[in-house]
C-alpha cells in the first residue's frame, strides 16, 4: 500500500512550507515532484500521486506559499509578504533536494507543473535544470502566458494597489483574469471551467482551499514571473537535452482555443528543444488530472514518465 507521510519543511527563509511525499512499497523507480496551480493546494494530486505510487515511483508535492496549509505560515490565503513567486521557485527547489537526497542515487528527477504551477516549472527549469540532472519537465493545463492580461498595465494597476493598500490587500485581479472562463459552459457553480465531471467541480467548490483571491503582491509577482519566463534570454537557458511534455484540454479556456499552448510550443521549436512532445484530450477541460477520462491522462503521463527513465 502507498504511504503518504504529511509534514512542514522548513525552508531557507524560514518559512514551514507544508509537504506531503508519497512513497510506493517497493524499491523506488523514480521521483516526481508536482507543483500546483493558482487557487488550490497539493493535497488534491492525492489519486494521481497514488497511481504514480502504484507503479514503482515516488511523489513530493507541497503547498505554495499562499496556499493550502502554508498559508497560514505566510498570512493566508494569498498572501505571501515580501515575496512569493522568486521564493516559491526556491522552495520548489529546496524541498526536491531535499527529498531527493533521500532516494536511491539513481533514481531519475521529474517535475510536473500544473497551470500556475506549470510557469513556476519553466522558471525552475531556467534556473537549475542545467545543474540538477533532471530527467524531464511536463506542463500539465499550461499557457504561455495570462490569458487575457496585458503585462504593463497590469502591473501598473497592482503596483497602484500595493501603494494603497499593501501587498495582501486583497486583489480582484485573479478573479477578474478567470472571470470569463465559465462563458463557454453550462452555468451551474461558476466553475464548470475546471472539468466537465460535476463532482469534481463540486469539490473544488466546497473546499475552503480553492478559489481563493490572491493578495495584490502575489498578482503582481505572477504577472511579473511571467513576463521573466518568456524572455528569449531567460527561456535560452533551459537546457535543449531537457525531455519536455505539454499536456492540456482541448476546450481549456485558458489557453484561448490552445493559441497560447502553439505559441509555447513554438518557443520551445525555436530553442531547438530535442524532444518535445504534447497531447491536447478532446473534449477536456482545465483540470486533465480531475476530467472524465483521467483514467486515461494518468495512463498517458505514466507511459511519458516510464520511457524517459533511461
Amino acid at each position: 500500500m502507498t504511504q503518504r507521510h504529511d509534514d512542514f519543511t522548513t525552508v531557507a527563509d524560514g518559512t514551514r512550507v507544508a509537504t506531503y511525499t508519497w512513497l510506493p512499497e517497493g524499491d523506488v523507480r523514480a521521483l516526481v515532484q508536482i507543483a500546483h496551480g493558482a487557487a488550490e493546494h497539493a493535497q488534491r494530486y492525492d489519486r494521481f500521486a497514488r497511481h504514480l505510487a502504484g507503479s514503482g515511483f515516488a511523489v513530493v508535492a507541497s503547498d505554495h506559499r499562499g496556499h493550502g496549509a502554508t498559508a497560514r505560515e505566510t498570512g493566508g490565503y494569498g498572501a505571501v509578504g515580501a515575496e512569493g513567486w522568486r521564493t516559491t521557485v526556491a522552495d520548489l527547489k529546496e524541498i526536491g533536494d531535499r527529498t531527493r537526497a533521500r532516494m536511491p542515487s539513481d533514481a531519475p528527477y521529474f517535475l510536473l507543473g500544473h497551470s500556475m504551477g506549470s510557469q513556476l516549472a519553466r522558471d525552475w527549469a531556467q534556473e537549475y535544470a542545467a545543474d540538477t540532472g533532471i530527467a524531464g519537465l511536463v506542463l500539465s493545463g499550461t499557457f504561455r502566458s495570462l490569458p487575457f492580461s496585458e503585462p504593463e498595465s497590469d502591473i501598473r494597476r497592482l503596483e497602484a494597489e500595493i501603494e494603497s493598500g499593501g501587498r495582501d490587500a486583497v486583489s480582484q485581479f485573479v478573479p477578474e483574469l478567470f472571470g470569463s472562463f465559465n462563458d463557454p459552459f453550462a452555468h451551474r457553480t461558476g466553475y464548470e471551467w475546471l472539468s466537465r465531471d460535476p463532482a469534481e467541480v463540486d469539490a473544488y467548490v466546497r473546499d475552503e482551499r480553492c478559489g481563493f483571491p490572491f493578495g495584490a503582491g502575489l498578482s503582481l509577482d505572477w504577472v511579473r514571473g511571467v513576463r521573466k519566463i518568456n524572455d528569449p534570454e531567460q527561456f535560452a537557458r533551459i537546457p535543449r537535452e531537457l525531455p519536455v511534455h505539454i499536456a492540456v484540454g482541448e476546450l481549456d479556456p485558458c489557453h484561448q482555443g490552445l493559441t497560447l499552448v502553439h505559441e509555447l510550443l513554438e518557443d520551445f521549436r525555436y530553442r531547438g528543444q530535442h524532444d518535445l512532445s504534447w497531447h491536447a484530450h478532446p473534449g477536456a477541460r482545465h483540470e486533465i488530472l480531475n476530467e472524465t477520462d483521467r483514467d486515461q491522462v494518468q495512463a498517458d503521463l505514466l507511459e511519458w514518465f516510464e520511457s524517459h527513465l533511461g
